[in-house]
Formats: structure tokens, sequence, C-alpha cells
């Protein structure tokens, strides 16, 4: 129940961080990768889901946490 609640809290938290992210794209920008806007946001949730998928059986959800988090900070905390 906890992990199914702190897995949707983090691809909410990435939704929003794209959907932030497009507001310094320019629409040529994204044309210039081949994304439309939808394709960016729901791009970076897909790719966080699968990568969370994929270590949720090997890690603890408090090290996928900290990891999706910051990546940066995994080895310091």
């Amino acid at each position: 129940m906890i992990k199914v609640l702190l897995k949707t809290i983090m691809l909410a938290q990435v939704a929003s961080a794209a959907r932030n992210t497009l507001s310094y794209l320019s629409q040529r920008d994204l044309d210039d990768v081949g994304l439309s806007s939808s394709a960016f946001v729901d791009g970076e949730i897909e790719s966080v889901r699968t990568d969370i998928d994929a270590r949720e059986a090997d890690e603890p959800m408090s090290k996928i946490i900290k990891s999706v988090i910051n990546p940066k900070l995994v080895g310091a905390v």
C-alpha cells in the first residue's frame, strides 16, 4: 500500500517537473527532437515508471526514492 502511494507521488512529481520544463522549451525545440508537448510529459513519466519497476524487485523502496529524487546524491546519503 505504501509502496503504491510513494510510486504515485513520485510519478506525479515527474509529471509536474516535465510540465514545468515545457515552459522553457519552444515548439521548435520539441520539433527538433521529434516530440510533442504531451509526448514529452508522457515519455518522462514512462521512463521513470520503467526505472522504478525495474529496480523495485531488487532494491528497497527507500533507496529507489533517494535515487529518483536526486541521483547525484545517491552515494552521499
